[in-house]
């Protein structure tokens, strides 16, 4: 059954909401978390001008198949998803749905549906989805280019004003 942490309908499929840019671990390790075999995740991108990159990885082997829908509820209605990765007996998989093919802007809530099954207990699975902002990393680059730069030109110049102070000694002797 759903419980208010998760989504989902009563007597139905349940997902743990995933934040953007944040990672999860989930450890099924005691006693009681035997039995399960499976856990669904759901995340919907926040910017709808960046690619979202999705990682997970387990301790043990798992199945892993990820869908996608217009939104939450059109894909809890049965045949609404649509398949986008679907692969069998893995430990990690990383992929970046990117924001032209899904078109984000167009599709604001987007969602994505993550299933993880046919693992066995005790197991670890660490999941996250993130969306990098492609400007950060520009200024970033040019933050540090000019650093290294203005860097370079310090030590040149002092290096500049040793020889010339050098040279000045000389003469005079």
């Amino acid at each position: 059954k759903s419980k208010s942490i998760i989504k989902g309908t009563p007597e139905r499929t349940c997902y743990y909401t995933l934040l953007i840019d944040y990672q999860f671990t989930f450890s099924l390790s005691q006693e009681d978390d035997r039995y399960y075999t499976a856990i669904n995740f759901v995340a919907t991108p926040e910017e709808q001008n960046r690619d979202l990159d999705m990682f997970i990885n387990a301790s043990k082997n798992f199945n892993l198949n990820i869908t996608w829908a217009p939104s939450f509820a059109a894909g809890t209605q049965a045949g609404e998803e649509i398949p986008i990765i679907s692969r069998t007996n893995i430990k990690e998989c990383k992929d970046t749905f990117s924001n032209e093919k899904f078109d984000f802007h167009n599709n604001p809530n987007i969602t994505f549906f993550v299933y993880v099954s046919n693992f066995t207990w005790p197991i670890k699975i660490q999941i996250a989805f993130s969306q990098h902002s492609n400007f950060m990393d520009l200024v970033q680059f040019f933050v540090t280019f000019f650093s290294c730069f203005l860097s370079l030109l310090l030590v040149a110049a002092v290096v500049w004003k040793i020889k010339q102070s050098c040279w000045a000694s000389r003469r005079r002797e």
